[in-house]
């Protein structure tokens, strides 16, 4: 049976709890993988990072946390997933983020762990990294390696993911997705979504907003919906 990716809008602890139980739920008590890769090297704290997940998710009952610090330090990173029940993607530059993913060669593993039952999940930069196209954070990331190809994961049928949304930025969001022909999910920072066999449910304590790729059509969607994100929904 296949797992599911969980998409986080980026707010903190509390704003994701919701979310945060039902991916412990689902792993169990682990071993979960930590990957704050994204943060900015002059500022990652590794011990604070992991004291800071251990917080949110000890008391859900999730142990055995690892970090990964982005190198081949601990081993080959692809070969490691079987060792896991759950990875977790935080937040930072998403462009860092990707370029990390990419040089480790973790795009395709990710998925097959995904595939194989696994389940993954993506918070802020993480969340847009397993979009269509990670471009959809250049109002919000400066780009450091001058990236050409911006695609991410895709995970959600195409659509490209915001994080940090606000329902008075839709307007940008329509935009991106008139200019790239692609539909949108907008994530507020106190909801996210879960996406499982080309649906999205969404958990949170806000709504998520769906935009079509004409930038045209806007569907609010609150908490506790259930939607196919390919052309019927």
């Amino acid at each position: 049976m296949a797992g599911r990716w969980y998409l986080a809008g980026g707010g903190g602890a509390e704003d994701s709890r919701l979310l945060d139980e039902a991916f412990a739920t689902e792993i169990d008590a682990g071993p979960l993988w930590y990957w704050p890769v994204a943060m900015d090297p002059a500022e990652r704290d590794y011990a604070g990072c992991l004291d800071w997940l251990n917080g949110v998710f000890a008391p859900l009952g999730v142990t055995g946390i690892e970090v990964w610090d982005g190198t081949d330090g601990d081993g080959n990173p692809p070969s490691r997933f079987a060792g896991f029940r759950g990875v977790y993607i935080g937040g930072g530059n998403t462009y860092r983020l990707l370029s990390a993913v990419r040089r480790h060669g973790l795009e395709e593993p990710l998925r097959r762990f995904v595939a194989d039952g696994g389940a993954v999940y993506g918070g802020s930069a993480g969340a847009a990294l397993l979009g269509a196209d990670i471009d959809t954070v250049s109002h919000l990331d400066e780009d450091p390696y001058g990236t050409d190809d911006t695609g991410g994961l895709d995970v959600a049928c195409g659509h490209g993911v915001f994080v940090h949304h606000e329902q008075r930025e839709t307007p940008r969001v329509q935009d991106w997705a008139r200019r790239n022909g692609r539909p949108v999910v907008a994530l507020h920072e106190r909801s996210g979504v879960i996406v499982e066999e080309g649906r999205a449910t969404v958990v949170g304590f806000e709504p998520v907003w769906l935009v079509d790729e004409t930038g045209s059509g806007v569907r609010t969607l609150e908490p506790g919906r259930t939607v196919p994100l390919g052309p019927e929904s």
